[in-house]
Parts: C-alpha cells; sequence; structure tokens
C-alpha cells in the first residue's frame, strides 16, 4: 500500500468512526478541525487510527449526545406524542427527526402506545388464522403502511415546531461575531467653521 493509499484509508476510517460517534451538527460546524486534528495525529503509513484515537472519539461522541439528550420526561413525550422539548434541546431535536430512520422510530413509538389496542386485535386474530405475534407483526405493517404517505409530512411539521425550516435550518438566525479588521470606528468630526 502506497503512502498516498494508506492517507486516503486513514482518512476514510477517521470520517467513519466521527460519523458513528458525532451527531451530524457537530461533524457540521467542528468535524474539520476533528478530522484535522486525527491527520495530524497519524504516523507516515498509517492505514487506520490506533486503537487509542478511537476509544478517544467514540467517548467523546457519546459525552455529547450524553449531555445533549432531553431529560426521560421530556423525551418521552416527544417520542410518543411530538411534543416540543425544551428550547435547550432543540438542536438535539433537529438531529433527531433529520436522522435516519426517524419515521420508523416513530412509528414504532405510535404503535407502543397503541399496544392496549394492539391486544384486543390480537385475541380477535388469534381466534382466526394469526398467532398473537403474528397479529402483532400485522398491526406493525398496517400502521407503517398507513403512515407512510405522511413522511414528508411529518417531518416538515416536527421540524416548524421545533423553530426549524424544512431543510433544517433556524427560524433564528445564529449571530455572527465581527471580523475584527470590522472594528467600529468613530466617524469622522469635522470642526464647524466659524
Amino acid at each position: 500500500m502506497t503512502t498516498s493509499d494508506a492517507a486516503s484509508a486513514y482518512e476514510r476510517r477517521c470520517r467513519l468512526l466521527m460519523r458513528l460517534a458525532y451527531p451530524p451538527r457537530f461533524r457540521e460546524f467542528r468535524g474539520t478541525e476533528l478530522l484535522g486534528t486525527l491527520l495530524d495525529l497519524a504516523e507516515p503509513g498509517q492505514s487506520s487510527p490506533t486503537l487509542r484515537d478511537g476509544l478517544d472519539v467514540l467517548r467523546g461522541g457519546l459525552m455529547l449526545r450524553l449531555r445533549e439528550h432531553p431529560p426521560v420526561g421530556h423525551w418521552f413525550l416527544y417520542r410518543l406524542m411530538g411534543s416540543q422539548v425544551p428550547w435547550k434541546y432543540r438542536w438535539w431535536a433537529r438531529d433527531d427527526i433529520q436522522g435516519r430512520f426517524f419515521f420508523e422510530r416513530h412509528v414504532f413509538f405510535v404503535v407502543l402506545f397503541w399496544g392496549p389496542y394492539s391486544m384486543f386485535l390480537r385475541s380477535f386474530m388469534s381466534n382466526m388464522i394469526f398467532t398473537s405475534f403474528s397479529a402483532s407483526l400485522v398491526f406493525l405493517g398496517a400502521t407503517y403502511l398507513l403512515l407512510r404517505p405522511f413522511k414528508a409530512l411529518l417531518r416538515r411539521s416536527w421540524l416548524a415546531r421545533h423553530e426549524f425550516h424544512p431543510d433544517g435550518t433556524s427560524y433564528v438566525p445564529i449571530p455572527q461575531r465581527p471580523a475584527l479588521t470590522e472594528r467600529h470606528t468613530p466617524p469622522n468630526r469635522t470642526m464647524p467653521e466659524e
């Protein structure tokens, strides 16, 4: 393996490690810094991060995810009924809503919430040709198929509830810090002529 092949393999593995560890928002804003640090740590010809570096990245990502996760009560209401999480956790909600399998997680929790009704359905269907397990699968599949046409609408409405546009940008713009060269200079004052 040549040095350039090892470097590209190392970078690919670092990006995969970051994708597993950190939420998308962190990778969007700080991903290049973390990747640059990992690339600086690489020895010449190294094709993957060391075990210690990999565990450090995973630990950092896990700690960030735990720190930004809403409390259990807010999380539970968010999952079951789509209620708005407090402002502090809205970026977590954005990552969750835009994440992979958002719709499937929502359907699973809807079915979990409506579980008592599925028990009735199972008892009714178990007298027919279904076992209780297959009746549960039928209920889950039917719910998924009924809600599937509303997938994009559901995602848009949940993003709007947390004050995000459909593309995930915030309604409230992030204030930009002025550059060092754009410091406030007082206007030129001229003395009035006598």
